[in-house]
């Protein structure tokens, strides 16, 4: 039996179906339904009642599902104990939102490189968690808190979305005719601009699934964007608009709130915005987030310290 067999199968018990299971694995479903079916060979037993696309525990999985939590526990351990906790060298593996990584994490690298050497960092921009307990990350930047209660997490800072156009877009064009660059990777800056859609007849002149793209969008004069600040405020042909006044803000422009409407507020859980709720910014937690294990080892800690200064 291969012990990575264990790992498919607890994730396709918590996940209940193979696509779901896949992308938590970063695999392909077919591997999934492949390596679960060797499993069962190996071991003679029927683990899952296939119930359409859900997989079900047959009473026998039960069983073994609770002793296959205590050895992928006792494997982790084991891998953990393996690594020299005291090494001041070696490759710590972050995990982080690509733009934040980009425009944040790698210009204050250098700081870092000067003081430490001998230890590598190793980025990896994306949006998911990673499996830390699987060491596909040491360390993961994330905007949501993780629900795992196995992994430790705390807030390093915070990113603040706001809404940007080219400073020519909203001379030339009329405030009626003003459109919206939709952002669909993130549900919930992709809810915050579709409020504007329904609530004050804006209509969508661009969508994209990348940050940078909605950026250059914006700098090229085809709509407004809502932009993390820390992106927006490199470009001086961009500047901050109240969109449901419909006025640019300048710096002799006062931000011009809408009556009912705050200026903005700071949740974790907000996922719906009401009719009487459009922010013109929103402040959205980042959070730090290890394995407690990972966090006896010195240079995992210098590098949590790096991050945690460089967000101050």
């Amino acid at each position: 039996m291969q012990w990575d067999d264990l790992a498919y199968f607890v994730c396709l018990v918590e996940k209940q179906t193979l696509t779901a299971c896949a992308e938590e694995l970063g695999l392909q479903h077919s591997t999934v339904a492949r390596r679960i079916d060797h499993l069962e060979q190996t071991l003679s037993v029927n683990l899952f009642d296939r119930l359409g696309k859900r997989y079900a525990l047959t009473p026998e999985g039960s069983t073994l599902y609770s002793q296959a939590i205590e050895v992928k526990k006792e494997i982790a351990v084991f891998e953990r104990m393996a690594i020299d906790q005291n090494a001041m060298q070696g490759k710590v593996v972050i995990s982080a939102p690509p733009v934040w990584a980009n425009e944040v994490l790698i210009t204050a690298l250098t700081e870092f490189r000067q003081q430490f050497q001998d230890i590598l960092v190793a980025l990896s921009g994306e949006v998911g968690l990673s499996n830390l307990h699987h060491r596909e990350a040491d360390i993961a930047i994330r905007t949501r808190c993780p629900t795992q209660e196995d992994l430790v997490a705390r807030i390093i800072g915070s990113t603040r979305y706001g809404f940007f156009a080219n400073n020519e877009y909203l001379k030339n064009t009329h405030s009626d005719r003003w459109q919206l660059i939709e952002f669909q990777a993130n549900a919930r800056v992709l809810i915050w601009s579709q409020a504007l859609v329904k609530q004050h007849a804006y209509t969508v002149a661009f969508n994209t699934n990348d940050l940078y793209m909605a950026c250059h969008a914006a700098r090229k004069k085809i709509g407004i964007a809502l932009l993390p600040e820390f992106l927006a405020h490199q470009y001086s042909e961009l500047t901050a608009v109240d969109p449901i006044n419909r006025v640019a803000l300048t710096a002799r422009t006062p931000h011009i709130l809408a009556k009912n409407h705050a200026s903005s507020f700071t949740s974790d859980n907000q996922d719906s915005i009401s009719n009487t709720s459009i922010p013109l910014t929103q402040d959205y937690p980042l959070y730090l987030v290890m394995h407690p294990d990972v966090r006896r080892s010195a240079r995992v800690r210098a590098v949590a310290d790096w991050l945690i200064a460089s967000c101050a």
